[in-house]
């Protein structure tokens, strides 16, 4: 989806909302949303994704007084930045982007680059936290102390003589999660008779 796509799908957005939109090349900003009257104009020459996509958030969200459009400490303001740059990387998800074109993103959109930058880099650690917790629940695998025994007996029996032991290469070699390195560990020096 190029620039003007994604503008003329924002903007059938905001017709959905039942929004009367007015297009003017003489209006001095890019663009302003009136909620009580149910109206926006754009400036063609000016308006990019990125200011459609916050104008659209302030309808969503009903912001009648919103203060001026640079007032980033304005609630109002900073939600309706974060949701449209939230929005946008949903869009731009959906026709195939990716973090890796994240350039890409801001040049189609004309998002501010540190802030889109913020967001959507906290966006994918939370993602990647959350998939690396799902993954770790998947991986844990219950195993009682009976079968850790049976495992480290199995594992001493490949030695003739045992200098040293690495837990992680114990844990590894039987597939175990690194996460059992503590019962492992203790098995281990019961077995051994060490520490």
């Amino acid at each position: 989806m190029n620039e003007q796509e994604l503008i003329g799908y924002l903007l059938l957005e905001m017709e959905k909302q039942n929004i009367h939109i007015t297009c003017d090349d003489c209006f001095p900003k890019n663009a302003m949303v009136n909620i009580k009257r149910k109206l926006m104009i754009y400036n063609p020459t000016k308006i990019t994704a990125f200011k459609i996509a916050h104008e659209l958030s302030h309808v969503i969200n009903k912001d009648i007084c919103r203060g001026s459009e640079n007032d980033a400490l304005n609630p109002q303001e900073f939600r309706a930045n974060h949701e449209a740059i939230l929005l946008l990387w949903e869009i731009f998800e959906a026709n195939g982007g990716s973090y890796e074109y994240f350039n890409v993103f801001v040049d189609i959109t004309e998002s501010p680059f540190e802030l889109a930058e913020s967001i959507i880099k906290n966006e994918y650690l939370e993602l990647h936290e959350a998939i690396t917790e799902i993954f770790e629940d998947e991986i844990k695998v219950s195993i009682n102390k009976q079968e850790m025994h049976d495992y480290i007996v199995d594992y001493i029996g490949y030695f003739d003589v045992i200098e040293a032991i690495n837990v992680y290469q114990f844990l590894d070699r039987y597939h175990l999660s690194h996460n059992f390195f503590n019962m492992a560990e203790k098995e281990f020096q019961q077995l051994l008779g060490v520490g």
